[in-house]
């Protein structure tokens, strides 16, 4: 085969810089998301562990001079604010939390999206239609302007789908899923001690769960990152001609 001319070398450099340039900045945003949200998770947990030890505390100083008569009475009084403490409170902050997670889902899979536009010139630009979720119209975008073997994350896909219908019944259902959701959720659950269900079939989630989350999703994101990088070391040999180069 022939060598490239100057011209046509030049613009194989300025496409390969682009793709060089672009996959790390990806890469450090996913990181910096999770990491910080990881941070967050521990930071919130220690705070309310700390506030039931307290109040408990102060239960116990108050219960060690009175009578079991009125011991019953100051339990009972305080029954409330450890539920609340100890229950309510954190589900709350785990949701705020989980569903944070997933808004970070969807930004960086986005991010990924407009980056390997302009780093490998796809034809067109990825514009999300019709109810299909973001996510998914998403990553079909990368796969089919890539060579991306999606085999290598297809479980952790799977299981971010979960998420995202937990993620839709905290949003737009107070946390309850929906008759046609139930089954599939419930066994989602079952292998999972930190996720579970309550009497009206609302999502709680235990301490843990979230961390867990977490974890799947950044798993996924450096198998995606790994893939679309395979992509950009393809395009780096002489006279690659791979998609969307």
């Amino acid at each position: 085969s022939y060598p490239p001319l100057a011209g046509e070398t030049r613009r194989w450099t300025v496409k390969n810089m682009k793709q060089q340039i672009w996959l790390p900045i990806l890469k450090n945003r996913v990181n910096h998301d999770f990491t910080d949200i990881k941070e967050l998770i521990e930071i919130s947990e220690n705070n309310l562990n700390r506030e039931v030890e307290h109040l408990t505390n102060e239960i116990n100083k108050e219960l060690e001079s009175l009578l079991d008569k009125e011991k019953k009475y100051i339990i009972g009084w305080y029954t409330n604010d450890i539920v609340r403490l100890d229950k309510v409170f954190p589900n709350i902050q785990r949701q705020a939390l989980f569903t944070t997670l997933m808004c970070m889902t969807e930004s960086n899979l986005l991010l990924a999206c407009r980056m390997c536009e302009r780093a490998f010139n796809f034809p067109k630009p990825f514009n999300p239609k019709g109810k299909k979720r973001v996510i998914v119209q998403a990553l079909e975008y990368l796969t089919k302007n890539l060579t991306i073997r999606s085999k290598v994350y297809d479980s952790d896909w799977t299981f971010i789908q979960h998420l995202w219908t937990i993620r839709n019944s905290i949003v737009h259902n107070n946390g309850k899923l929906r008759k046609t959701q139930m089954q599939k959720i419930k066994d989602f659950c079952k292998p999972i001690p930190t996720l579970d269900l309550d009497n009206h079939n609302r999502i709680i989630f235990h301490g843990g769960f979230v961390n867990l989350a977490v974890h799947k999703v950044k798993f996924f994101f450096t198998l995606l990152i790994e893939e679309i990088r395979k992509n950009v070391q393809q395009a780096s040999a002489p006279n690659a001609k791979s998609r969307g180069v």
